[in-house]
């Protein structure tokens, strides 16, 4: 299991936004807070084709790949069960082929207020929850594939 949760993004340029199940990964890491997702959610987006973007190299494990950087291009809106917004940023968006599920960094959890309880069994809390709240992982969307 893993920690995933439920973001509404808001893309500043075109207005367009979508609700998107995320995954939270904090050995992602970036200097800003960033969104990081496929060419497909960028198009929803009305993001994609990118006009102008800037080339960001991406260690992994394994290999180096890159991605395309918009600055300040999407607001971050984190949302509990209940479609409440526990918390918003503005965020840059990364767009990188050949990702399998749209992932948040680590600056981009500790501005939304994530706190990590659990990975292994998908738990975590809000900065802002009171004392005992334990919320669970979001249940990823399936691949329409």
């Amino acid at each position: 299991m893993v920690v995933r949760v439920k973001l509404r993004v808001k893309a500043r340029g075109s207005g367009k936004s979508e609700e998107l199940v995320v995954l939270v990964n904090g050995s992602a890491e970036s200097p800003r807070p960033c969104l990081v997702v496929d060419p497909s959610i960028a198009e929803k987006l009305g993001l994609w084709p990118l006009r102008e973007a800037e080339i960001y190299y991406v260690e992994e494990a394994s290999t180096t790949s890159s991605a395309l950087l918009l600055r300040d291009a999407v607001v971050l809106e984190l949302v509990g069960e209940g479609g409440e917004v526990l918390s918003s940023i503005v965020a840059d968006l990364a767009v990188q082929e050949g990702l399998t599920e749209p992932l948040i960094t680590d600056v981009t959890i500790d501005e939304l207020g994530i706190q990590v309880l659990s990975f292994g069994r998908g738990l975590w809390r809000h900065k802002a929850d009171r004392p005992g709240v334990v919320r669970r992982s979001a249940r990823r969307r399936q691949d329409p594939r």
